[in-house]
């Protein structure tokens, strides 16, 4: 009888520091780099996902994915308009696992792939991290720190996140793209910076790839009135001159230093309100080593070289 107490006495030790064993926590901070990719597991199916601070919050998976996991449409679906073509999503809510066990999560998807690399998009505001650091490159000793508020875009998160300022008696949304190299800005807020801050035509149309494989016109401006962003000036500006307005009326660059910029630059009769809204990719960061968003104190901190 002592024998099978003592084994008994064990068996309820064990049981006790099994239940009191702590769960397996994510750290506080997660630091990407090179093409920003996290594993993650959603419906028990183990997926990759490139993290943009431009998408969307809730998971956006390609297409084929979707399949896979056979996802029935929920209440919330989605168009978006790039251009003259249309985009359309459904979403539901679905187990969604980053490593500590699965968790009921929001999930976007479109009839067109949202990454070329990984099995969908995710904004780091979806993470269930504190922070999520971008590690851009080496960090210079001759760096400095400038510190932004933290705003989240859209219903349901689908604008993404990024950081509102005034700029001229206007609240402008900044975000950034990594990506991409140019920063670009629709038609209105192209003609926006024509008129406020200067701007001009300096290149040539090209075509830009905007998402889901979408591409679109686009014309580099220069601003003679720089924006700054915390300490960094924003210089140049690819705007879309075909997409949500008329770019058309911007003045050229050689006819604006020949002539009077008061009858080249087209002001409206009476001025609209305007979406204001500037995606900077990774020439603007040229020189920074480091992007992190602080999801629980609200802050956008950029670590750059000082100049």
């Amino acid at each position: 009888m002592r024998a099978i107490a003592v084994v008994a006495a064990a068996s309820l030790v064990c049981s006790v520091h099994a239940e009191a064993a702590p769960k397996a926590q994510l750290p506080e901070e997660l630091v990407l780099t090179g093409d920003n990719l996290i594993d993650v597991t959603i419906n028990g199916l183990p997926l990759r996902l490139e993290v943009r601070p431009e998408a969307a919050d809730a998971p956006m998976l390609n297409p084929d994915v979707a399949a896979r996991l056979q996802l029935q449409p929920g209440m919330f679906g989605f168009i978006t308009v790039v251009g003259p073509e249309r985009v359309s999503g459904d979403s539901a809510v679905h187990k969604v696992d980053y490593g500590v066990g699965p968790k009921n999560q929001r999930i976007f998807w479109a009839d067109r792939a949202s990454s070329t690399i990984a099995d969908g998009t995710i904004s780091p505001a979806s993470l269930p991290y504190k922070r999520v650091r971008f590690q851009l490159a080496a960090a210079a000793a001759s760096e400095r720190t400038q510190q932004l508020p933290l705003d989240n875009f859209g219903f349901l998160g689908r604008g993404g996140i990024g950081t509102t300022f005034a700029l001229e008696g206007e609240e402008v949304r900044f975000q950034f793209s990594l990506q991409r190299p140019e920063t670009l800005a629709s038609a209105p807020t192209g003609n926006w910076l024509a008129r406020k801050r200067e701007g001009r035509f300096t290149g040539q149309p090209r075509q830009t790839l905007i998402y889901f494989g979408i591409q679109r016109p686009t014309r580099a401006m220069t601003l003679s009135k720089p924006i700054p962003v915390g300490q960094t000036m924003l210089n140049t500006v690819d705007v879309r001159y075909s997409d949500y307005g008329d770019a058309s009326g911007i003045a050229e660059q050689e006819a604006a230093e020949g002539g009077d910029s008061d009858e080249i630059v087209v002001v409206a009769k009476k001025e609209k309100k305007v979406d204001l809204r500037i995606v900077a990719g990774r020439r603007f960061l040229q020189g920074c080593s480091s992007l992190l968003y602080d999801l629980q104190q609200r802050n956008l901190t950029l670590s750059c070289r000082a100049e």
